[in-house]
């Protein structure tokens, strides 16, 4: 039997932090290359040891942020899974959503290749998931799930830096024409 040793809440609320102020920083500033441990610690009003307490570098920082957002993704729209083919267009819209919440991160995300392939890889596995519940009774795919993943990810990209006075509705309404 093993038993998992409960983090410190001082420890999480300081990793939340350095969290937030990379956000916070990248957003401001695209160019993750010029991102700095000194920074970092600034905007988060830590010192460089509770930096170096909790990540190796910040590469190691950046890929823990991804991981989290890759994390939350999925907590956020595994329940939308849930839901019945009738509400298609309402889990959609709940999808879309959280893209929207975290639009100016995801802005700067999406300049990055390896996000956008594992941001993919994501939609094509809710896409299969959601064939097997839908269960078809024709053996025959209408799109490809690289297609349908690739054009998923080019809506919401485009949405998200050209397009976002449209709201979540409208685009949900404009993904389901477009793949009727």
């Amino acid at each position: 039997m093993t038993i998992q040793k409960k983090e410190d809440p001082r420890a999480a609320r300081s990793k939340r932090m350095i969290k937030q102020a990379v956000i916070d920083i990248v957003i401001e500033n695209p160019d993750i290359s010029k991102l700095t441990v000194q920074q970092i610690t600034k905007r988060a009003e830590l010192n460089r040891a509770t930096f170096y307490l909790h990540f190796l570098d910040i590469n190691d920082l950046l890929r823990q942020l991804v991981y989290d957002i890759f994390d939350n993704l999925l907590l956020e729209t595994s329940p939308i899974l849930q839901l019945n083919k009738k509400n298609n267009r309402d889990r959609l819209i709940l999808f879309l959503d959280y893209f929207y919440q975290h639009r100016k991160l995801f802005a700067v995300l999406f300049e990055h290749s390896g996000f956008k392939k594992k941001l993919q890889m994501v939609l094509k596995d809710s896409i299969v998931i959601q064939r097997v519940r839908e269960e078809s009774p024709t053996t025959e795919t209408t799109l490809s799930l690289d297609i349908l993943a690739s054009s998923t990810l080019g809506i919401i990209m485009w949405w998200l830096k050209d397009g976002v006075h449209f709201s979540s509705e409208y685009i949900a309404d404009q993904m389901i024409e477009l793949y009727r």
